[in-house]
């Protein structure tokens, strides 16, 4: 229980820290940012940061896109400059995201789900956190293979030419990724609840 309200109050600061109170400095975010991925190097290793920013990539993409069609076509609020006021919005935000996710996964990278079942939380309640622990794994490890299968589709065959196809190959592994999570969601969910039915008698 304490390893879980450490880890809790831990990522809790740093939401409100990088998320709310510093949101808008960039030099700031580069050192969070630069801090996770050196921590995430150390604890996870090599391989796991490797596939985490993999995972990440496409969002980040896609981000990115769309606050370049908002420069290009101009939109901005009144009196301000597109690239100017874009950068200033989405650039720490981008950054955000990546050091907030590596930042939940160094917070948690020692409870276990033996810590969760041990703790003091109803069992209705720790369902959700052992859910959530499988999922992120099962998401994590299956990327590899997600993308093993894309390729063996006929129309994944030939080597993506330029940054547009390499893009959509992106977007469509990270969409398998999503779908794959959803399907292992109902059926873990499902397993969890027989046998808190079967197994768990709560006073």
């Amino acid at each position: 229980m304490l390893k879980l309200i450490l880890a809790s109050l831990l990522f809790l600061l740093y939401c409100i820290a990088f998320g709310i109170i510093w949101l808008h400095n960039v030099p700031l975010q580069f050192i969070a940012l630069g801090l996770t991925v050196l921590l995430s190097f150390i604890i996870l290793g090599a391989r796991k940061l490797g596939q985490q920013l993999l995972i990440l990539l496409p969002f980040v993409l896609m981000l990115t896109l769309v606050y370049a069609v908002f420069i290009l076509l101009g939109i901005s609020p009144k009196d301000t400059v597109p690239l100017g006021y874009w950068v200033h919005y989405g650039l720490p935000r981008v950054l955000l995201l990546l050091s907030s996710i590596l930042a939940f996964r160094l917070c948690y990278a020692y409870v276990s789900v033996d810590d969760l079942i041990r703790s003091d939380l109803s069992i209705h309640r720790i369902k959700y956190l052992i859910l959530g622990k499988i999922l992120y794994s099962a998401a994590f490890h299956s990327h590899a293979q997600i993308k093993l299968w894309q390729e063996l589709s006929p129309s994944m065959r030939q080597p993506p030419k330029g940054f547009q196809q390499r893009f959509k190959r992106a977007l469509a592994a990270t969409l398998g990724l999503v779908l794959f999570t959803l399907a292992e969601a109902e059926t873990k969910g499902e397993k969890i609840d027989n046998l808190i039915q079967n197994c768990h008698k709560e006073l």
